[in-house]
């Protein structure tokens, strides 16, 4: 088409005529067709018809949603070395090697299924609980800082803020667990509290050991735990000296140096592991 065959295109003077009646051209139609007079349509403007469109897709989407929609389950995994992560918002969940934790929301309880150990910094909310599980018992909390520890069937809290109630799997339950409490649930249902004299079981946490007159053997073992090394004694009277001290951040290097100075031993590595000697 050109732009002669253009001009040759009626124009419509009388925008009158495009201003329909749909009332009364619907009553016209209908008494040609014979329909009864009671029947008639609604007339929508184009922005009605629209608007009701789109309520009816909000309608059905809002029910599909709530009929399909599942809680947010996350999983987390340590391997060699330690995992810290964050959930819900705030609260922080630190992993230890090989440890693992599977968290999902439910309406107003957040829970943390455990395998491991886990130190837990939770947000303080007095309208959620959070609850850890482990194999044979649940730690309830609604804010404050814990160490769940589950080894061979049975799971050790540690308290370091707050407070903290644990029910086991056959219905027993201790609450106003407080800081430096530590509660053993055994695999039998038994469950034992005492007071914690340090915190060297949470030193993989808080990079912290404590001792007074401990054995160099024990000393040695936390110490092996916390900087994954292997060691050996050349006699029992070495692994037995009594050690007092602290160690706080510190390298293995620095530690050491720190016990032969102090025992006056000699610790020498030796392929894989050290060996400590007179």
């Amino acid at each position: 088409m050109n732009t002669n065959d253009l001009d040759s295109i009626p124009k419509i003077e009388d925008l009158s005529i495009l201003d329909i009646n749909v009332d009364k051209e619907w009553e016209r139609f209908a008494k040609n067709v014979g329909l009864k007079k009671e029947a008639k349509i609604i007339n929508l403007s184009a922005f009605m018809k629209i608007a009701a469109a789109v309520l009816i897709v909000l309608g059905v989407g809002f029910s599909v949603y709530k009929f399909t929609l599942k809680p947010i389950t996350q999983t987390f995994v340590s391997l060699d070395s330690q995992v810290e992560t964050i959930v819900e918002n705030s609260t922080k969940i630190s992993l230890n090697k090989n440890s693992s934790v599977t968290c999902k929301q439910e309406n107003n309880v957040f829970v943390a299924n455990l395998k491991g150990q886990a130190y837990f910094d939770v947000e303080k909310n007095p309208k959620r609980e959070f609850r850890v599980k482990t194999s044979n018992a649940t730690v309830i909390v609604h804010g404050t800082s814990f160490d769940v520890c589950e080894k061979n069937g049975s799971t050790i809290v540690t308290v370091t803020s707050g407070n903290v109630s644990v029910k086991n799997d056959l219905g027993n339950e201790i609450n106003n667990l407080t800081i430096g409490k530590q509660l053993v649930c055994f695999s039998n249902g038994e469950m034992k509290v005492s007071e914690v004299e340090n915190f060297n079981s949470l030193a993989w946490k808080l990079g912290k050991l404590e001792f007074k007159n401990t054995p160099m053997k024990v000393v040695v073992n936390q110490l092996s735990k916390l900087y994954d090394f292997e060691y050996c004694f050349e006699s029992d009277d070495i692994a037995n000296m009594p050690i007092t001290g602290e160690f706080e951040n510190q390298s293995l290097e620095s530690v050491l140096s720190v016990l032969e100075q102090t025992l006056d031993v000699n610790i020498v590595k030796e392929s894989q592991y050290y060996k400590f000697k007179k």
